[in-house]
């Protein structure tokens, strides 16, 4: 299974969803092995896992670097790692001009999530760059619109998932779906990976000071929602 976060803006939280679910609990409970894949030449997923130290590292998962700006080989990088990999995580990296891997991850995906800020920046954002790749994907395979799906992110906390979801749905063309989990603004998910850490043990690391210890543990939780509702929309 091939699991694409795609977005050509920055600044929506497409990395942190990629590397908070390759460690949650839900994907380590419903996956043998787990790919986390960067795409992105800016590296920020590799710059993060070279911090990790290897004793702390869950077997299951594992990170890989393409950089190749071939899309044929790129393909035929994924197809050999998709044999090594019960589930790969693809960062596609955000791209002003050719989105040769952007269209790369809409086609070759079994989900293609897509994190949005409730921004008219965003939703530009989607209408110039995003809108008509799907579109042409959806032109050769209209299957492909059942594995098209927004993910809310930097919500603030107190808002209504509900209320969010009914946004996006009214805006979104019927070929875009939408999560009705959200990822909320919080802190925790700009700071917890410093020196290569995973939610899990950021939340480990700060234990003795109880208030940080409960923002994290609802950053976890947040992030546990949101893999078990995309495990719903997996073939």
């Amino acid at each position: 299974m091939i699991i694409s976060f795609l977005q050509t803006k920055g600044g929506t939280g497409k990395t942190t969803l990629a590397k908070c679910l390759a460690f949650s609990r839900t994907f380590r409970d419903s996956f043998d092995s787990i790919g986390l894949v960067e795409l992105d030449p800016q590296g920020s997923i590799q710059a993060w896992h070279s911090q990790r130290d290897n004793g702390r590292r869950p077997h299951k998962v594992g990170f890989v670097s393409l950089l190749d700006s071939s899309p044929e080989v790129l393909k035929e990088k994924l197809e050999y790692l998709s044999g090594m990999y019960q589930v790969l995580l693809l960062d596609i990296p955000g791209e002003s001009t050719g989105k040769l891997t952007t269209r790369l991850g809409a086609s070759v995906s079994d989900l293609v999530l897509i994190p949005m800020r409730t921004s008219t920046n965003d939703e530009q954002s989607f209408s110039d760059h995003i809108l008509p790749i799907l579109e042409k994907v959806l032109a050769i395979d209209p299957e492909k619109g059942k594995t098209f799906h927004i993910v809310p992110t930097f919500v603030h906390p107190q808002a209504n998932p509900e209320n969010i979801h009914a946004y996006f749905t009214e805006i979104m063309p019927d070929t875009i779906g939408c999560l009705n989990s959200c990822l909320p603004s919080r802190s925790v998910f700009e700071n917890f990976s410093r020196e290569g850490a995973t939610l899990s043990e950021y939340a480990a690391s700060v234990k003795k000071n109880a208030r940080h210890t409960s923002q994290v543990h609802r950053a976890i939780d947040d992030i546990e929602r949101i893999a078990k509702e995309i495990l719903t929309l997996t073939p």
